[in-house]
């Protein structure tokens, strides 16, 4: 049993005073942020290399272009520290290293034929960044450019080298607008970033009382969210399936520069109750998936016989939401899923990513959820759902309940 009024952290191997987290920000739930976040429809993508141990930093800032960017995507170097040659699949060509060092030209003076078509940023402290540079030498293939900034960071929570230096999402913004003058939105995402320190140092100033009580944590709880140690009833477990649809038809934002996507599948099940759902939804080009997708998805022609809207669909997964638990927390193997649920509008109350729950505890690089159920040696239960979902739905919640028994062995 634990002492009274204290809870294990999701970010740290500690006891600590307990509070409610919101897993969309990762802050206290006193201090979310999500509401205050825009979207924003920049048109050029922006991709975000970060190191691990500013993954679920409280004051970092690439959460800003995460939740506020409709073209971005945030990649963790899990294998930092270790010398890598070829870059990623994910760094398509046209990209560009946003990285003040030597030889890298002021992006305000390219010509409009010269300019990026992607943004590369480096997220960590000034130390781990640099350390991200050296190793993956894959960057330096890159072409370079830099910002001169008028004024200096805005970022009073840490302290910047040198005075032409920026936070993550400062860069972002100040690349943005000279890339998409017209773009609406980046004032309030930096408002948002300032509202996020004005509270964090308004809070240091009026804690009152002695430092929260911090305890160590047993190694088996060590790096696991607090919704598999605690709120495990809680979650549903989710898979979507989509296809590509022209960006005019499909009323979600593009990621990246890839077509867009709308949802034609979406799997459940709630791990309190047992619950599964299965939803097929008509796509925004009101025509059934092809063949092709068909086969991929391991469904038939049948499955969309009857299938439902948007509004249908988003009112029937939020009555799920709400027999699942009082306080559903919906999970996913990774963002995909939850980026589709998004930009569908379906109701996303707390968000989970297994795929990073994983890696946080087991600090393993394995790629796919059938490598991770292949290297645990797990059992997926059969379900009675239709198609490729049931297989995936199945090893989601094998690898949430193997991490469920970590926490209690």
């Amino acid at each position: 049993m634990l002492p009274d009024g204290l809870r294990y952290s999701p970010r740290v191997s500690s006891l600590i005073v307990a509070r409610a987290v919101c897993y969309r920000c990762d802050k206290p739930q006193a201090m979310c942020l999500c509401a205050r976040i825009p979207r924003v429809d920049n048109r050029t993508p922006v991709l975000v290399l970060q190191h691990p141990r500013e993954r679920l930093h409280p004051i970092g800032t690439a959460r800003f272009a995460r939740l506020g960017l409709c073209r971005s995507r945030v990649e963790v170097a899990w294998n930092a520290g270790l010398r890598e040659d070829v870059a990623p699949s994910w760094v398509e060509p046209g990209t560009a290293l946003l990285y003040p060092v030597a030889g890298a030209r002021e992006l305000a003076q390219l010509s409009p034929d010269e300019r990026p078509r992607r943004l590369l940023v480096l997220d960590g402290t000034w130390h781990t960044a640099a350390s991200l540079y050296r190793d993956k030498r894959w960057l330096r293939d890159l072409p370079h450019v830099r910002l001169s900034p008028a004024a200096p960071s805005r970022y009073r929570l840490r302290r910047e080298p040198l005075p032409d230096c920026l936070s993550t999402i400062e860069a972002i913004v100040g690349a943005l607008r000279l890339l998409e003058p017209e773009l609406l939105g980046l004032d309030a995402l930096l408002g948002a970033f300032d509202a996020m320190i004005d509270e964090q140092l308004t809070h240091a100033l009026r804690r009152a009382g002695p430092r929260r009580v911090r305890v160590r944590r047993p190694e088996a709880l060590r790096r696991l969210p607090e919704a598999i140690t605690e709120g495990f009833e809680r979650i549903v477990l989710v898979y979507a399936e989509s296809i590509p649809v022209p960006a005019a038809a499909a009323g979600v934002a593009e990621a990246l520069d890839r077509p867009a996507r709308a949802l034609v599948q979406v799997s459940a099940e709630a791990l309190g109750t047992g619950a599964r759902r299965q939803w097929h939804l008509l796509p925004a080009t009101r025509e059934p998936p092809s063949a092709l997708m068909l086969a991929y998805m391991q469904l038939g022609a049948e499955d969309f016989t009857r299938p439902l809207e948007l509004p249908a669909f988003r009112a029937e997964w939020g009555a799920f939401l709400q027999a699942a638990a009082a306080q559903p927390i919906v999970a996913a193997w990774n963002h995909s899923t939850l980026q589709l649920l998004a930009g569908a509008e379906a109701s996303l109350p707390a968000q989970l990513v297994l795929k990073s729950a994983y890696r946080g505890r087991c600090g393993a690089q394995r790629a796919t959820l059938e490598d991770v159920v292949a290297a645990e040696g797990l059992c997926p239960a059969p379900n009675a759902l239709r198609g490729r979902a049931a297989q995936r739905i199945a090893s989601a919640v094998a690898v949430a309940h193997y991490l469920r028994a970590l926490s209690r062995s």
